[in-house]
């Protein structure tokens, strides 16, 4: 039983070093192509203009909005906003799939906290007669149940829509639904044994109690045991798969969408253009050269080198 334990150690040490290592990886990238789509999320002019088009721009202070910035991301990652604009058939399941996982991941920080409650003295895990108890006993019951009927539906429909939807057909991949099945498999594991043998999340405590704890304890529940398997590899699989874009959207908004630092002589960015145009091109187009530089690519008229 001990392997269990070491396995489940062992999914979650590779889970946190792979998703940080990717995260210093995306933070730490050259600069990238802007998108230079107007307006951006933390500027004040709502007509679609931009802080650039205003007289002698680069005197004026540049002010951003943080708190549309934020809002234009809840709308996005929570409402799925660009989905829901641009591919409506979609959206009808991605949504529920979305916030079902999002219930899920709430779930396992409302039990991960109980059971810090409970170490602490606070609560008395499971048999809590206490207000705290008690409301933390439900909202885990109401998010862990809803969150995995919202995301095993969604897959079913996205699996479904992904199949039949001829226009999109071309952008799907084996791995998206390799994804989607591995994400509906877990999820009927999991409600499975909520149903048989783990009501009210009750071995799910425990037992992440006995890893905070270091008791190996046994279990007996052939069902959670599997369980607590295929989650395992689930947190292994995870950061090499697309699903990675739970962290890499941030990037993609703030540094590549959003990202609108004016380029003034001197500057950080200034340093960052430059490294990236020495960097090689490893790709031939007609108006592209392999073997060079992209300053030199930028400065050089591939026209005139064929004449």
């Amino acid at each position: 039983m001990i392997l269990l334990y070491l396995f489940t150690y062992f999914s979650l040490f590779v889970f946190i070093v792979l998703v940080f290592s990717k995260i210093i990886k995306y933070s730490s990238a050259p600069v990238h192509v802007r998108w230079e789509l107007y307006p951006v999320a933390h500027e004040k002019n709502k007509y679609g203009g931009s802080y650039y088009e205003e007289p002698k721009w680069w005197k004026n202070e540049i002010k951003k909005s943080h708190i549309a910035e934020f809002w234009a991301m809840f709308e996005e990652i929570i409402f799925l906003k660009g989905v829901y604009i641009h591919n409506r058939k979609l959206w009808y399941f991605s949504f529920p799939f979305h916030l079902g996982l999002y219930l899920i991941v709430a779930t396992f920080f409302l039990i991960v906290i109980s059971v810090l409650f409970d170490l602490a003295s606070l609560v008395v895990l499971n048999t809590d007669t206490l207000f705290v108890g008690i409301l933390l006993n439900n909202v885990i019951n109401i998010f862990g149940y809803g969150g995995l009927v919202l995301t095993c539906l969604g897959c079913i429909g996205l699996i479904f829509q992904r199949a039949t939807d001829k226009k999109f057909k071309f952008y799907n991949s084996a791995m998206d639904f390799t994804n989607l099945y591995f994400i509906l498999i877990l999820g009927v594991v999991v409600f499975i044994t909520l149903v048989n043998s783990n009501t009210g999340f009750i071995e799910s405590k425990i037992f992440v109690k006995n890893l905070f704890t270091l008791n190996f304890a046994a279990i007996n529940d052939v069902s959670f045991i599997i369980h607590v398997i295929l989650l395992s590899l689930f947190f292994l699989y995870f950061p090499i798969t697309r699903m990675m874009h739970l962290f890499a959207k941030y990037f993609t908004y703030h540094k590549v969408r959003w990202e609108d630092e004016p380029n003034v002589k001197g500057g950080k960015l200034e340093k960052k253009i430059k490294e990236a145009l020495n960097f090689g091109v490893s790709w031939s187009a007609p108006h592209i050269q392999t073997g060079k530089t992209w300053a030199e690519v930028a400065t050089t008229n591939p026209t005139e080198e064929k004449k």
